[in-house]
């Protein structure tokens, strides 16, 4: 009995499953009915579990979409903050760039200790008692602070005029070879220096030229057989590697008794030139004195080739003033390269010379550099070519404007910003 209620229990509900479908078809058709009438809530009215859910959905999306735009507003801020900081910093470093060419112009025209009581007024030497030599200390402006450095071009070795049009190889070129041989560098870097200047694609001994080295590399390019543009050029001649050229890592060969710089002191007290008036000897002694500090004399510490090597000057003339370099100002690695007889005492002696008195003559000289004809044709007492370093400082953004400046005829080498 049992089995047979089971059996017909099945049965009945299998016989009711084909009307499903058409009651299904009503309810639905109610339904859209219903939601055509009253709108789509009506379907969830008395449904408190639904509303919930759709409450929840719509607080979520507006509040991602406010933080977005909270985050898009912050974010726009920061970088109208950052630009404008910028902006500012470099029309700080613009104007102290225009500042330093009103220095050096009124340097050469005999003005500096018009400017400075004890900076030397004679327009015909330049010398680290020069107004555009002094370590300037941070300036205080509207916006922010500006810092100020200005260097001598000439106190280097001018790698373009190794060799010009006219000359295979220019004394300079000796030179070189001697400045790298002191650094404990190959004498071959200054053979692919001449290969990239010359105008030829003749190979030197020990140099490179574009058919037989720079066409072969991985990515090829031809050297530049005129002269250069930036001493980071340097970076795309043979032998140069960011190492060398940066002055990175240990020397090849040992050096001691090196000094930051041979400059003599240059250092005037702030506080002091504020309150400095002409005619008051005592704190002009105290802000300008020059020769107050014993400095050692020796190698300086940089091996950056940049401190002691140039690519700005005349090309067309070797022997022009604008190529020659500053005994007052060249650094002991370039004084010592000047000729086979610059030993270590001659280039002490030099410098103690030019720090109690800057010389107004290649001729006084003559007894430490025996050359007659090197002394007057590659020396000077003048510089002409100065590179200016401008910093504007807004907060903690610091752009600077970097300008490499000729003095005599008021160009413009190179300008850029970092």
């Amino acid at each position: 009995m049992k089995g047979k209620r089971i059996s017909r229990s099945r049965t009945g509900l299998l016989e009711s499953l084909p009307a499903l479908p058409s009651a299904f078809r009503d309810f639905q058709a109610r339904r859209a009915a219903l939601l055509r009438e009253r709108g789509i809530f009506t379907a969830f009215r008395n449904r408190s579990g639904f509303v919930l859910v759709i409450v929840f959905l719509m607080t979520t999306l507006l509040g991602s979409l406010s933080i977005e735009f909270i985050i898009t507003a912050a974010t726009s801020n920061q970088y109208k903050l950052t630009f404008d900081r910028r902006l500012k910093a470099w029309t700080i470093a613009k104007a102290g760039v225009n500042f330093c060419v009103y220095i050096l112009e009124a340097d050469k025209k005999g003005g500096s200790s018009s400017i400075m009581q004890g900076a030397s007024s004679n327009s015909n030497v330049d010398s680290y008692q020069d107004l555009w030599a002094l370590d300037f200390p941070d300036i205080p402006i509207e916006y922010g602070d500006l810092k100020l450095r200005i260097s001598d071009e000439n106190s280097k070795i001018n790698l373009s005029v190794l060799a010009t049009e006219v000359v295979d190889r220019t004394p300079y070129y000796s030179v070189t070879q001697r400045f790298f041989l002191n650094m404990g560098l190959p004498m071959d870097l200054a053979d692919t220096i001449l290969d990239w200047v010359d105008l030829d694609d003749a190979r030197s001994p020990y140099g490179a030229e574009s058919s037989d080295y720079y066409m072969s590399l991985p990515r090829p390019y031809r050297a530049k057989n005129r002269e250069m543009d930036s001493i980071q050029e340097l970076l795309l001649v043979k032998g140069f590697t960011p190492e060398i050229f940066y002055g990175l890592g240990d020397p090849p060969v040992p050096e001691t008794n090196l000094v930051e710089d041979n400059k003599g002191n240059q250092n005037l007290d702030a506080a002091a030139v504020e309150k400095f008036a002409p005619g008051n000897k005592e704190l002009a002694a105290k802000a300008s004195s020059f020769k107050e500090l014993e400095r050692p004399i020796g190698r300086e510490r940089s091996r950056r080739l940049a401190d002691y090597l140039r690519v700005n000057g005349d090309r067309t003339d070797y022997l022009s003033d604008v190529n020659k370099i500053n005994i007052n100002t060249a650094s002991y690695r370039v004084l010592s390269a000047l000729t086979d007889l610059m030993t270590d005492d001659i280039v002490t002696e030099l410098i103690r010379r030019r720090q109690q008195k800057p010389f107004e003559s290649v001729d006084e000289i003559r007894d430490l550099v025996t050359d007659d004809t090197f002394r007057k044709n590659h020396l000077t007492v003048r510089s002409f070519i100065f590179r200016i370093e401008a910093t504007g400082m807004v907060n903690d953004t610091e752009v600077t404007v970097t300008a490499v400046y000729n003095r005599d005829n008021k160009k413009y080498y190179y300008v850029g910003e970092q």
